[in-house]
């Protein structure tokens, strides 16, 4: 088995997604990377009323945040690859076995189209595939594209994020436990905003998961 992962590894060498150095086949990621962004702890805000907090793996930083760009604005699909081995040794799993349903936050028509995918899926589809929940990848829908939220305030980003999203006719969450998936969570906004929509359509609970967060 070391033979053959010697040989895969001379001719079809791997590189980290962050930074492009060399790593073995076993470690996606390299090892100073790692110890730059992995950060894995659950995240609430005061702010939050209808969802219960948000576990997030990362710190929005260094090559994670490059790996984000890339798949996000650049249309590096291949990096989708780079973050199911993050998402495998997520440490707090045993708290997540409730949540059965795992539903992605969605984008605008019109952000769809231009970009050609959603990202958060492109994240988690994977994960969720081998992990035994069910997956609703089109559970929700964004009724309109926000105003930038980058210059807005904590409460100005709640607000901007008031009535933005919809459940899809034909899902039904009534009596579900939801695993709310993003990329990035900041002040937990865009979350609130679609956990509210899902406990109005009679989620029993919501509880959030992303990849990284540049909390403010």
């Amino acid at each position: 088995m070391k033979l053959a992962e010697s040989i895969l590894e001379l001719f079809y060498p791997s590189t980290c997604p962050g930074c492009g150095n060399h790593t073995s086949l076993k470690n996606l990621w390299c090892e100073k990377c790692i110890r730059q962004f992995w950060n894995p702890r659950m995240l609430s805000s005061s702010l939050t009323k209808y969802l219960c907090g948000c576990y997030t793996l990362c710190n929005y930083t260094g090559g994670l945040r490059k790996c984000v760009i890339r798949l996000k604005y650049n249309g590096r699909v291949e990096l989708k690859h780079a973050f199911p081995p993050l998402l495998t040794v997520f440490p707090w799993w045993e708290r997540l076995k409730e949540y059965e349903t795992v539903i992605p936050i969605p984008l605008s028509k019109a952000r769809f189209r231009e970009r050609g995918y959603n990202q958060v899926d492109m994240i988690f589809r994977k994960w969720v595939e081998t992990s035994g929940k069910t997956y609703i990848p089109h559970g929700m829908v964004r009724m309109r594209n926000t105003e930038t939220q980058s210059l807005l305030t904590k409460e100005e980003r709640y607000k901007n994020m008031r009535g933005v999203f919809h459940v899809n006719k034909g899902t039904s969450v009534k009596g579900k436990k939801i695993l709310l998936a993003d990329d990035i969570y900041t002040t937990g906004a865009t979350m609130e905003s679609a956990a509210h929509e899902l406990m109005r359509a009679g989620a029993e609970k919501v509880v959030g998961i992303t990849i990284a967060s540049g909390a403010l």
